[in-house]
């Protein structure tokens, strides 16, 4: 009878061990390590959520830059970190996605090294053009484009970003060819497209909003299936025939690999519960970002997607690898 009850007490025991490790996470502050300079999009996008998802985990969340490397510096900062939640990533599609997968020798991929918790959000990605272009739609575009092969310039902030990528699908699917002049992030890149220094560039609304509302920049289209509210004039991709060039800018929490799954679920639980409050709604609405959480399940599937999507788009466009 002796050996029975301690059978049970020890199998209740190892039942309750995983809710348990959720009950007493977090111990001490959280630490979101962004990847990235103070003032920019993701940023911008922790610091918005910082204090809700604090007060749902009922510790301090401290927001530490560790800018570097496209972000692979900070990815493998976190990936070395203990795995207890403590610790975690703010990932976007350079850092996790697209900058490993252009190197030879990439310090982690996603799926080995990082357990994926939740998107954060999603920014709106906009074609857009100098006013000195003499188009003003899609279509207009691709026909100048194939009236002057070649000599359309495309401004990209860096090799290893999703702007670039997405121009190489637009060029896949149209067939148009152009010049790239490659810049050192949005900013500058964005500075020569508004002085016509280049013709065109693929870039976030949290960029180009202020440039647009000023007529220093023309918006040919929302590279998305649905019109951005902050610009409601702008037609959309799909509305101009070309449903398939669509591309998703996110940022996102990931912790490392080995992390408990109850402490996941928490941090998932906490994540979209402020990412479900008025106020951070309306924030990342200013930045031209949609708040958008989901399960850690959803998430990962969501990132073998794009994996796939944008290795098939790196294969046929033959965009080299850095360091190649």
């Amino acid at each position: 009878m002796r050996a029975r009850c301690c059978l049970l007490a020890a199998l209740l025991l190892s039942s309750l061990s995983i809710p348990l490790s959720a009950q007493q996470f977090p111990s001490k502050p959280i630490t979101l390590v962004v990847p990235y300079a103070p003032g920019g999009n993701v940023d911008i996008s922790t610091r918005i959520l910082q204090a809700g998802i604090g007060d749902s985990l009922g510790q301090p969340i401290i927001v530490e830059n560790r800018a570097g490397a496209g972000g692979l510096i900070a990815g493998d900062y976190v990936a070395r970190s203990a795995a207890d939640g403590h610790t975690l990533f703010v990932g976007s599609n350079a850092s996790i996605l697209l900058g490993p997968m252009t190197m030879p020798k990439p310090p982690y991929q996603w799926d080995k090294v990082f357990a994926p918790v939740s998107t954060l959000a999603v920014a709106t990605n906009m074609l857009l053009v100098t006013p000195k272009l003499p188009v003003k739609t899609v279509a207009e575009l691709v026909d100048y484009a194939k009236q002057t092969p070649g000599k359309l310039t495309v401004a990209t902030s860096s090799g290893a970003s999703i702007n670039h990528f997405m121009g190489a699908l637009l060029k896949l699917r149209t067939g148009i060819t152009w010049t790239e002049v490659h810049y050192r992030g949005n900013a500058p890149a964005i500075n020569d497209l508004i002085a016509g220094h280049v013709d065109m560039g693929l870039m976030q609304l949290t960029d180009s909003r202020q440039h647009l509302e000023g007529g220093r920049l023309r918006a040919l289209a929302v590279l998305g299936p649905k019109r951005a509210p902050a610009v409601p004039d702008v037609p959309t991709i799909v509305e101009a025939g070309l449903a398939d060039v669509q591309g998703i800018t996110f940022n996102g929490i990931f912790a490392p690999k080995n992390t408990p799954p109850a402490v996941i679920e928490k941090l998932s639980a906490a994540i979209r519960a402020a990412l479900a409050k008025k106020e951070v709604i309306d924030k990342l609405g200013e930045l031209g970002s949609e708040a958008r959480g989901n399960t850690p399940a959803e998430f990962t599937q969501f990132l073998a997607d794009e994996t796939a999507k944008w290795t098939d788009v790196m294969q046929k466009a033959n965009i080299k690898v850095q360091g190649e």
